[in-house]
């Protein structure tokens, strides 16, 4: 019984799950086919309605009605965004009450225990995102349902029909969660030891490298949009090791992986990249991805850890950029980013540096050559903001372009975006054409 009583005391999986197929570009497959399910185990009870053998008593009719317009509101929120543990854990307990409700209405004994089968689906998603409670709250409504159906059949005087299926409808509910708790296992082993890391439950920096390239090529197939990179590092840390110890500089980094595990959006990646750094990529509008970022900096501020950040913002449009040179461009804007990051370091910290460039375009040939490598884009214009916690809307930008060409070891297609100081006063656009 010690095996039982540890597992049902292992906390969910649903974190790093999530991360899991985050890092490869799963969620949005994963919810699709959540909301297609979902959806039509809705239109179940509205087809049992014309049917002679679904329900005819006006009370179960309206609840068929009810169960439908739910599953119908719960593929949309599916459709929307990836839940939160609480929200998936809320559509884990409703699921139960509409499974069950779809077949005691039913009309004639043998549908509902056919569509009990629906509940092996439901206890095989939590046996991969949540804890053995919620499983066994799926299998006891599973079970509870399936009796009661069979206990119908068997009024009948067919005792043996309802025993073969009551035994058929037990195997499949009771292998499939079982099936999915060894392959959870078996990923949680992968997971650990490949692209998760194992602190926060964020991605790694080898996942979040494969990710951004997925991201990077979205982003350049669509011209309004661009692709940010947040570089977010957290002030003083050092000082939380030596005075509150290890243990709480470990609980300042999950507290602040959760951060930004609850304020990314869809379309954002977030990774923690070394010891106290962490990235977020956003493809989208460039303003947005700044607002994110300050709404990063001011979360970790309000945080019940006492700490700060320093934020760099890089962002650039990847429209028609090759496919040969996204990643090139994108560890141009991770690197831009980086040291966005530490200007804003040296500026006293809790604040936000931006770096971007708002009108770029790419083309197929340069428009002049240059000792140093170019990747063909039309003049670039610059600007930085220092956007500092006392007030972010109050900011300063400016620019200016180093004459001396950055050095870089990478590739000819390579051209490192500029990182320029700030002035407070007056906002300076400087062009080079290229």
């Amino acid at each position: 019984m010690d095996w039982m009583c540890r597992w049902w005391r292992q906390p969910d999986h649903y974190q790093w799950l999530s991360a899991y197929l985050a890092v490869r570009n799963l969620q949005r497959f994963t919810r699709h086919m959540m909301a297609t399910i979902v959806f039509s185990l809705g239109v179940v009870p509205v087809l049992m309605l014309f049917t002679p053998a679904g329900p005819q008593a006006t009370a179960a009719r309206v609840a068929s009605i009810v169960i439908a317009v739910g599953c119908a509101v719960m593929a949309a929120l599916w459709l929307a965004r990836w839940p939160n543990r609480s929200q998936s854990a809320a559509f884990v307990v409703v699921a139960n009450v509409f499974i069950a409700a779809t077949c005691l209405v039913g009309g004639r004994p043998g549908t509902g225990i056919q569509g009990a089968t629906v509940f092996a689906a439901l206890a095989g998603y939590v046996a991969f995102f949540h804890t053995a409670r919620y499983l066994a709250l799926t299998l006891a409504a599973a079970v509870g349902t399936a009796l009661a159906c069979a206990a119908e059949i068997a009024s009948e005087g067919d005792l043996p029909l309802a025993a073969s299926k009551l035994l058929v409808l037990g195997i499949t509910i009771f292998a499939v969660p079982f099936c999915v708790q060894v392959l959870v296992h078996t990923l949680g082993i992968d997971a650990l030891n490949s692209d998760i890391d194992p602190l926060t439950d964020l991605p790694n920096r080898r996942a979040f490298r494969r990710s951004v390239r997925i991201l990077a090529a979205e982003s350049s197939r669509d011209g309004a949009a661009h692709l940010t990179v947040v570089m977010v590092d957290l002030d003083d840390f050092k000082r939380i090791n030596d005075t509150a110890g290890h243990a709480a500089g470990d609980q300042t980094l999950v507290v602040v992986g959760g951060i930004l595990r609850h304020i990314r959006r869809g379309d954002s990646i977030a990774a923690r990249i070394g010891g106290e750094e962490f990235v977020v990529a956003v493809s989208g509008d460039r303003k947005d991805a700044i607002g994110l970022a300050e709404r990063i900096r001011r979360e970790i501020a309000q945080a019940p850890t006492r700490v700060t950040a320093s934020i760099g913002v890089a962002s650039a449009s990847l429209y028609r950029v090759p496919s040969r040179d996204l990643i090139t461009h994108v560890d141009c804007l991770v690197e831009s980013a980086d040291r966005a990051m530490y200007r804003a370091k040296r500026s006293g910290g809790n604040r936000i540096h931006v770096v971007g460039h708002p009108q770029e375009t790419y083309v197929e040939k340069p428009m002049a050559s240059s000792a140093t490598a170019t990747n063909g884009n039309a003049p670039w214009v610059t600007a930085e903001r220092a956007l500092s916690g006392a007030d972010a809307r109050s900011t300063a930008a400016a620019a200016n372009i180093d004459p001396t060409p950055a050095k870089s070891s990478a590739a000819p297609t390579r051209v490192p975006p500029e990182i320029v100081n700030a002035t407070p006063t007056k906002v300076t656009i400087a062009k080079k054409r290229l």
